[in-house]
């Protein structure tokens, strides 16, 4: 698989973004957070949407304010070109195939072009074996049993594995079917036999419905007969009972009629009493209905003359309150005034000796704010004079002992570099010279053993001398580093020096200053100021009290008026209440109350009686009520008298012509012959049935005795099979574990190669070795394998990068892409560059290769390189060919 192009609409920070890649190794290079490792993400989103990866949710990459995500993905597989394209958001999809001509579409939909991929490039492989994600270098050194994970993914050993897991539920298939079957064939050992009982029973049965049927006719003409008799007498019986019960029930009518007439008759001689009774009282009523009038008006009268002058004493008292207290309050006001007049000549004085001190006020804030910048100067500066001078020494020497440190370290990078060569040549030379014949590489002449070794020891002398020499000049290289180290920090205090300095220059400015101000006698000045505005703030206070009491005083006189108008208006009203009393007749409260107790017997006793015209109109209709219901009572005791005769003649007559006893014993000689019947019916019915249960069995046994036969040959292909899957699942499990070994075998030599690289040929080999779920990662050091701890921090990083691309180009035959995200962010300075030159030699094996990485210095190894900014929140690429 190769990837051509990628366009990206709406995508995280991607406006709209095309991105071409070729062939060799494609560099997508920008800072964190520029959206470099998002066209990684949109990638697997453009080939594996909507269900993978599981991690990426709509929300998660649309993006805000955008008109909706699209993705197209351009990419050729066996010599076939594609397109697949998505609009997220409007949930469309195609994939296309270019047939030398044109595009044609092959599926659309979502779901349709992500299992069509599926099937191209399985999305298990395409992310263990294609995709190196960020953090898998961890996986692989956390620990044995996850490092074993990631090798099952990428060399697909997860297959043999689901493979050899398969066949044991295929054989346990197989075992579960064997025992249904044996189980099937002991179950029926006895099919004969059980044939054989089935079709005596059978004859049996048939034999006894023979003798049952002819039976059933007779006996059914002779119940008949029998019914038809006992329907007649039913009848009769049927008809006697019902007049019997009539005429119960009429004679009870009767009886309750009677009742109620007495009880009706009774009911009016009581009425009749009660309205002679309430004529009387009507009398008595009607002659104190006068007195009762008079009463009545006089008592409203009272009631409310009475709360009318008790409501107006009332408010006189406190309206006559009020208006005292306002005039007094009143009085007050006025003698205020009169003070503010004498304060506002006092606030004039103060006012005038504060602005003969104005300027002397000024002149001591300022001397103020020159005396707080002191202090705030004299803070910040942490050295004396002394010190100061001392550091600006310290950091002069440290500049002069930098130049000095990296012109010896240059001259130290320049001879590892000549060493390095020489020995390059030394290597290479040896190696020509093992397998050199007849004349020798380095000085023409012929090529004798003696010489050989003489040139071959010769040229190991050198090496050692060369590796020594390379030993000293990086203990020297890291003595000067750690050097450059504390020298880099003495000169990171240059910034404090100058800030210091400049405080020192402030402090001494500010100094002189002061200088110019007679700073005892300004605080005299200020003082006595702080004394005139304390009064002056003191009287101001005082005058504004005073003046908004003033202001005040005409709502007060207001007030006065309408209390004094209030006043007026409840004294006319009490007048006009005592008119009102003199009018009738009164000349004061006491004479009215006198009249009322004159009345108050008569108006109570007319209280008492009024109720009896109402009740008197009650009991008259209820009277005339009583009345019409007799009459009606009346005519219907002599109707059920009538109705009464004319049943007991009725049941006269029945009685006559029903015969109960034989009534009875024709009763049970129909049930007796019913139950006879019945029971020959029920009977053949259940052998009926039982005959044809019979026969299905027999046919059901003859079925599965053919059946049983098949069985048989089955059970024996299945003993077979079940052999063949074990034999099987055994060879998959050794393919497996060959396949395993002689894989990491392979990558641990790949893997030795690029870690010796990282590391300048310290360690001689990566071990690797397999066991039940695990896989063991270990180094060689001088001829001693150690495990990942004696590793430092940097060199386990370089191990674990070195044997995930030594899985990669394992693959290399079979995979013609990798992509890698970030390799590099735990790597070293020194090892960064030396993955430069691994990339140029390795892993240019494979066809396409993408990395992602912020480090500019895998460039060099770069055949196009893609850079990444963000520019106003938007993602923008920049592309190059760089080789």
């Amino acid at each position: 698989m190769k990837i051509e192009k990628l366009l990206i609409k709406d995508f995280r920070s991607h406006a709209l973004t095309k991105v071409n890649f070729s062939s060799g190794i494609n560099l997508i290079i920008g800072q964190n957070g520029s959206g470099k490792s998002s066209l990684l993400d949109a990638l697997l989103v453009g080939l594996y949407w909507p269900s993978k990866p599981k991690d990426l949710k709509k929300d998660d990459f649309e993006r805000i304010n955008g008109s909706g995500t699209e993705i197209t993905v351009f990419f050729e597989k066996g010599n076939v070109k594609y397109q697949i394209h998505r609009n997220i958001g409007r949930g469309l999809a195609f994939v296309k195939y270019h047939d030398g001509s044109s595009w044609k579409t092959l599926e659309t939909g979502q779901k349709p072009v992500r299992e069509w991929m599926e099937k191209l490039v399985p999305y298990d492989v395409f992310l263990n074996a294609i995709y190196i994600r960020q953090g898998e270098i961890d996986a692989i050194l956390e620990s044995d049993e996850s490092r074993e994970k990631v090798v099952r993914q990428v060399l697909g050993l997860d297959r043999y594995e689901n493979s050899y897991k398969n066949l044991l539920d295929v054989r346990k298939e197989i075992d579960a079917r064997i025992k249904a079957v044996e189980d099937y064939l002991k179950s029926t050992e006895n099919m004969d036999e059980l044939i054989g009982n089935l079709e005596k029973e059978l004859t049996s049965v048939l034999r006894e419905i023979n003798e049952i049927s002819p039976k059933l006719p007779e006996l059914r003409g002779k119940l008949e007969g029998l019914e038809k008799k006992l329907k007649e007498l039913e009848k009769t019986a049927e008809e006697l009972a019902k007049a019997r019960v009539e005429l119960k029930s009429e004679e009870g009518n009767l009886r309750e009629l009677e009742a109620k007439k007495s009880g009706i008759q009774s009911m009016i001689r009581e009425t009749e009493k009660r309205v002679e009774e309430l004529k009387e009282k009507v009398k008595e009523l009607e002659s104190l209905e006068e007195k009762a009038g008079e009463y009545e008006e006089l008592s409203g009268f009272y009631r409310s003359f009475t709360e009318g002058m008790n409501r107006i004493e009332k408010l006189l008292a406190t309206y006559s309150q009020q208006a005292e207290s306002l005039r007094e309050r009143i009085e007050e006001l006025d003698k205020k005034e009169a003070k503010v007049k004498d304060l506002m000549g006092e606030k004039e004085k103060l006012q005038r000796e504060l602005g003969a001190l104005e300027e002397d006020l000024k002149a001591y804030q300022r001397a103020k704010e020159l005396i707080a910048n002191l202090e705030r100067l004299k803070k910040r500066l942490t050295m004396s004079e002394e010190e100061i001078e001392k550091l600006e020494e310290e950091i002069k020497k440290a500049r002069e002992r930098k130049e000095e440190i990296n012109r010896e370290l240059e001259e130290i990078g320049s001879r590892r570099g000549e060493l390095r060569s020489i020995a390059g040549e030394r290597n290479k030379a040896m190696m020509e010279l093992k397998k050199a014949k007849g004349r020798c590489p380095v000085c023409g002449a012929r090529l004798t053993e003696e010489h050989r070794k003489e040139l071959l020891g010769r040229y190991t002398v050198e090496l050692k001398e060369i590796s020594a020499e390379m030993k000293e000049l990086e203990k020297r290289e890291k003595k000067l580093r750690a050097e450059l180290v504390e020298v880099e920090k003495t000169l990171k205090k240059e910034r404090e020096l100058f800030a210091l300095k400049e405080v020192l220059e402030q402090i001494r400015e500010t100094e002189e200053k002061l200088k110019e101000y007679d700073i005892e006698k300004l605080e005299e000045t200020n003082e006595k100021a702080e004394e005139l505005k304390k009064k002056l703030a003191g009287i101001e206070g005082e005058i504004k009290s005073l003046e908004a009491e003033i202001e005040k005083g005409e709502l007060l006189r207001k007030k006065l008026a309408l209390v004094e108008k209030k006043l007026r208006e409840l004294e006319e009203e009490k007048a006009s209440l005592l008119d009102e009393l003199k009018k009738l007749g009164f000349g004061d409260v006491a004479e009215l109350e006198e009249r009322l107790k004159e009345l108050e017997p008569a108006y109570k006793r007319y209280i008492e009686l009024r109720p009896a015209r109402d009740e008197l109109k009650r009991e008259e209709d209820l009277l005339k009520s009583l009345e019409l219901d007799l009459k009606a009572i009346l005519k219907k005791i002599e109707k059920t008298s009538k109705r009464i005769d004319e049943l007991r003649k009725t049941v006269e007559e029945l009685e006559k012509s029903y015969d109960k006893e034989k009534h009875e014993e024709l009763k049970e000689k129909t049930r007796e012959l019913s139950k006879e019947l019945a029971g020959l019916e029920a009977r053949l019915k259940s052998l009926e049935e039982r005959r044809d249960e019979v026969k299905a069995n027999l046919e059901t046994l003859r079925e599965e005795k053919k059946t049983r036969k098949e069985k048989a040959k089955e059970l024996e292909k299945l003993r077979k099979a079940r052999e063949r899957v074990q034999r099987l699942r055994e060879k998959v499990k050794a393919y497996k574990n060959l396949l395993k070994e002689g894989a990491l075998a392979k990558v641990g030599e790949m893997a030795s190669e690029i870690f010796e690289e990282l590391t300048e040929e310290k360690y001689s080999e990566v071990t690797v070795k397999a066991e039940e779920n695990k896989v063991r990662l270990g180094v060689v050091y001088n001829g001693k394998e150690y495990g990942l701890g004696f590793l430092s921090g940097g060199e386990r990083i370089a191990l674990g990068l070195a044997f995930r691309l030594a899985l990669s180009l394992y693959l290399a035959g079979e995979i013609s892409l990798l992509i890698l995200d970030e390799p590099t962010p735990y790597l070293d300075e020194e090892r960064r560059r030396r993955l430069v030159d691994i990339m140029q030699r390795y892993l240019r094996k494979i066809p396409q290769v993408i990395v992602v990485s912020h480090d500019e210095e895998l460039k060099d190894a770069a055949d196009r390189v893609i850079k990444i900014s963000l520019e106003n929140g938007v993602s923008v690429v920049r592309e190059a060919e760089v080789g």
